[in-house]
């Protein structure tokens, strides 16, 4: 009877992450507000006309069927919430032509060939679509407030390597105004992002409201806290002479090895190897410290 106490176990440390196929079904339930928000919110993009939104079923892809799906050049936009779970939504080019043409008054005619450059008129609209769709992730979520857009790139593999080891869910948006060819958005999320813009969590695992979560360093308390990483491109030795005479516009070359460092304080936490990212010096990871079985590099 006394030891009965101690051998409670914890719920919290019992319960277990969503399965792909309850995170699809749970994403597919909240298809319906999608298409009401976007009909609301296209409405005032488009002059006030209400467009008719379907959205189709929930997919499940790995990253190399993304890149296939979607076109090697697109207006691809990154939304996040204050958690930082992300959204990713795609539209072509076809379908930025079209809804350009709408907002300025046009029919919304398809354009006979594949354009290959956008008009800055397209760049416009394609800004205050980012808005709209922030606006409609708001209520299909569940959120306090539209989720912002924190990156736009015509190439997917910025915000997706077509080497990534990630799960996705995919739904696609048809979007018709007037009976006229519809367009579509490709809404696509990590199934790790679904399960916490979804929160499939049994009742029992939530939370008590602001003691954050313990098991998930991604959620609050912890997600926002700033820590300051090292990348140790090189190591030398100099003699004490040739430091005493050292003088501004001096040279020390630097011999950066093929594996770098990735620091947390004293503590390697990673190593990769040194490279260029938008004409930046960047880091491609291809070891993490506590996953012996990292496989590939990831950025």
């Amino acid at each position: 009877m006394a030891a009965r106490p101690l051998a409670r176990h914890s719920e919290r440390l019992a319960a277990r992450p969503p399965e792909a196929g309850e995170l699809a079904k749970a994403l597919a339930a909240r298809l319906s507000a999608l298409e009401a928000a976007l009909a609301d919110e296209l409405a005032d993009l488009l002059g006030g006309t209400r467009a008719v939104v379907t959205c189709g079923k929930v997919d499940r892809a790995n990253a190399a069927k993304l890149h296939k799906v979607i076109d090697a050049v697109a207006a691809n936009f990154r939304l996040a919430n204050d958690d930082g779970a992300q959204v990713l939504a795609s539209i072509d080019y076809h379908g930025a032509l079209v809804l350009t043409d709408r907002v300025f008054g046009g029919a919304g005619e398809w354009p006979a060939a594949r354009p290959v450059r956008l008009p800055a008129s397209v760049n416009l609209t394609l800004q205050r679509m980012g808005d709209v769709l922030g606006k409609a992730l708001a209520p299909t979520f569940d959120l306090s407030a539209a989720m912002p857009v924190t990156a736009r790139s015509d190439v997917l593999g910025k915000f997706i390597r077509a080497r990534d080891a990630s799960n996705f869910l995919t739904v696609r948006a048809d979007i018709a105004v007037d009976n006229a060819k519809p367009w579509s958005v490709l809404l696509v999320l990590r199934e790790a992002d679904a399960a916490r813009l979804l929160d499939e969590r049994q009742p029992s695992t939530r939370p008590t409201a602001g003691a954050g979560d313990r098991r998930r360093p991604d959620a609050k308390p912890f997600a926002a806290i700033p820590l300051e990483l090292t990348a140790v491109l090189a190591r030398m030795d100099v003699p004490v002479s040739r430091i005493s005479d050292l003088r501004p516009g001096d040279t020390i070359p630097l011999a950066i090895g093929r594996s770098v460092a990735l620091k947390l304080a004293d503590t390697e936490i990673a190593r990769g190897e040194v490279g260029a990212s938008d004409g930046a010096l960047a880091l491609r990871l291809t070891t993490i410290a506590w996953n012996s079985l990292s496989k590939g590099p990831e950025q």
